[in-house]
């Protein structure tokens, strides 16, 4: 018995696993192509509309791939469909390597939309749901940073393959390290923790203090917990429900068009290549860290909160790359730590107000309907930095706009909270 208390619960052995499922299917798939996009315009003559649709692609993808990962991982279960769904990644860039013009990056971008889709937080939440009682919002923070990693790791690593060898030596480097990152996740990932004997970190917890509990307290706390769930199936009402798509579409806008155009906003505006891959680089560290700092803080502070002081971050981030026309370095680093900041409510915020405002027995449901509008506001999108920067010269437009649907999405969250508080 002294021996298991030892052991490391295997739960987060699962959860560095998702990490890594995240790095790839979030972090190579989509935010990694950011890295190639400038250089796959001016190898291959595309416009900047072709190349944002590229992102179009992928996001039209993913969202096709998501209206189906219900399906998916019944038939094929969570091991296996995590694993397949990094393979499609590999595949997407080996089909980009390949590439001849516009065509083949289209056939790539599609199947790396398929890997993120079935791969993306919608998996990893459900997984983290079922390990997880206590510190579930840390263990989606931890998964979620796989993709800040990833950003961290190889801007400079690429950008030095592209300018030392070639952009498809590139694409082949990809494909290798994520076929090897493909066989972990399956090794590692496990359905769920009774099918290795084991239970929910925090279960026992959660069952002692139940049983701690004299019969009249027992009894006042089964009949709040029936409040609370019938309370919160109330209080996503269809309108609560359209704000809370909105919200995520919003979320899903920002989180994919609004950092995939970093990279083209700072080349646009003349700053050096390496230096473009430093300001992505830091970008993804600080969105790594923070990603963890925002599941630890809704833990402490609650979600709401939490949420809006994470948004309010954001939106001074975009204010800093509004400011990407003056060419100043100093600005432009500041700038990448607070978007990195501001980032992780994008992608940690759908689990956490999920499991707010829904009883436990519709979390799922809720993150894939959210997941859902997150994938269609990327996929709607996708284009508009480019067809921006077509028409008004540059992508600095871009983030005036995401800047407005940020304070847009803080009211909205506000209203469905307070329309909770007020039934309470």
């Amino acid at each position: 018995m002294k021996e298991n208390k030892r052991r490391i619960f295997y739960g987060w052995i699962v959860c560095g696993a998702c990490t890594v499922l995240i790095f790839v299917t979030m972090g190579t798939a989509s935010n990694c192509l950011s890295v190639f996009m400038p250089y796959i315009r001016e190898a291959y003559g595309l416009t900047n509309a072709q190349t944002s649709s590229l992102v179009t692609l992928r996001c039209v993808f993913a969202f096709v791939a998501m209206l189906a990962v219900g399906k998916y991982y019944e038939t094929f279960g969570y091991r296996i469909g995590t694993g397949l769904a990094a393979l499609c990644c590999a595949a997407a860039y080996v089909i980009y390597s390949r590439a001849a013009g516009y065509m083949g990056f289209c056939i790539g971008a599609s199947m790396g939309g398929i890997s993120y889709g079935l791969g993306s937080m919608i998996p990893v939440s459900i997984l983290m749901n079922r390990w997880f009682i206590k510190h579930r919002a840390l263990a989606i923070g931890i998964c979620s940073a796989g993709s800040g990693l990833a950003v961290i790791i190889m801007p400079g690593i690429l950008t030095g393959i592209i300018l030392k060898s070639s952009i498809t030596t590139a694409f082949y480097f990809v494909a290798a390290y994520v076929v090897v990152f493909a066989i972990l996740i399956f090794a590692l990932i496990r359905e769920s923790p009774s099918s290795m004997g084991l239970e929910a970190l925090g279960k026992r917890e959660q069952i002692q203090a139940y049983r701690s509990q004299d019969k009249d307290d027992r009894k006042k706390s089964a009949e709040k917990a029936v409040r609370r769930d019938a309370h919160m199936i109330r209080t996503l009402s269809l309108r609560d429900w359209i704000l809370m798509g909105a919200i995520s579409m919003f979320m899903g806008a920002m989180a994919n068009p609004g950092f995939m155009h970093l990279t083209m906003l700072y080349s646009t505006e003349g700053f050096h290549p390496m230096l473009v891959a430093l300001i992505v680089s830091i970008d993804g560290i600080v969105l790594t860290c923070f990603k963890i700092v925002l599941g630890e803080t809704a833990d402490r502070l609650g979600g709401f909160r939490a949420s809006m002081l994470f948004m309010a971050i954001l939106l001074t981030g975009h204010v800093f790359c509004c400011m990407a026309f003056t060419g100043s370095v100093p600005i432009a680093l500041i700038g990448a730590v607070i978007l990195g900041m501001g980032y992780s409510i994008t992608t940690v915020g759908i689990p956490i107000w999920a499991g707010d405002l829904m009883p436990q027995s519709r979390y799922g449901e809720a993150v894939r309907r959210m997941q859902l509008s997150y994938a269609a506001g990327a996929m709607l999108f996708a284009s508009v930095p480019g067809i921006l920067a077509d028409a008004l010269g540059g992508y600095i437009p871009t983030y005036v706009l995401f800047g407005i649907l940020l304070i847009i999405s803080g009211g909205c969250l506000a209203i469905v909270y307070s329309r909770r508080s007020m039934k309470e």
